[in-house]
């Protein structure tokens, strides 16, 4: 009798679930980016739109939460959660932005397995989300660890690659730079994901 006289608080879950898909397509586009490039004019056009539809997500977490007296798991959380899903979608549309001005010819295997390997993280953030929502033990650290180390070895054997080039000719120094920076904001994307990662851990071990 009394629960049904409180307020109801926002579907904060589905909202974070929501953002965590537009962060997945906007992966699985920068994927195909890099095994297509005649796709990267088009992909690039619809991670812009994902990239928005997650903004009016984040946007409406962070109004919610404002006004918003009751909620499923401390605020804090919510908010921290929403923030670093956003800041890796922003990163993502940086790096296929770079990607399509750089007009890359083609993408180095260590790159294109480190896209791919992204790609398994966020779907990784998405179980743990889902499994937090429903109070259900979500860890999923030893999976993390693992592609965490598949992406060091990847950046590590990438980076490697460029210092290996035998001509040094203005185009290969230019294909240098390009890829050194493309590895760095790779490098930026990672770091958020496992802090994303590690985010969603501790609310999973306060509320399960």
């Amino acid at each position: 009798m009394f629960d049904s006289l409180l307020p109801k608080s926002a579907p904060f879950f589905e909202m974070l679930i929501q953002q965590n898909s537009c962060l997945r397509s906007v992966a699985g586009h920068l994927v195909r980016m890099g095994e297509d490039p005649g796709h990267r004019d088009d992909a690039l056009k619809t991670i812009a739109l994902l990239e928005e539809k997650a903004d009016h997500v984040y946007l409406r977490i962070t109004r919610e939460l404002s006004k918003t007296f009751i909620t499923p798991i401390d605020r804090e959380d919510l908010l921290r959660i929403s923030q670093t899903q956003e800041e890796i979608i922003d990163n993502l549309q940086q790096l296929a932005t770079r990607l399509h001005i750089y007009e890359c010819s083609a993408v180095p295997f260590p790159a294109m397995q480190l896209l791919r390997t992204l790609e398994e993280m966020f779907a990784l953030h998405n179980t743990m989300l889902e499994g937090l929502s429903r109070k259900r033990d979500a860890h999923k650290t030893r999976a993390f660890r693992s592609l965490r180390g598949d992406c060091d070895t990847l950046l590590s054997v990438g980076v490697a690659e460029l210092m290996d080039a035998k001509e040094l000719t203005p185009a290969a120094l230019l294909e240098i730079i390009r890829w050194s920076q493309l590895y760095d904001r790779m490098e930026q994307v990672v770091t958020l994901v496992v802090k994303a990662a590690e985010t969603i851990e501790e609310a999973v071990l306060k509320n399960v």
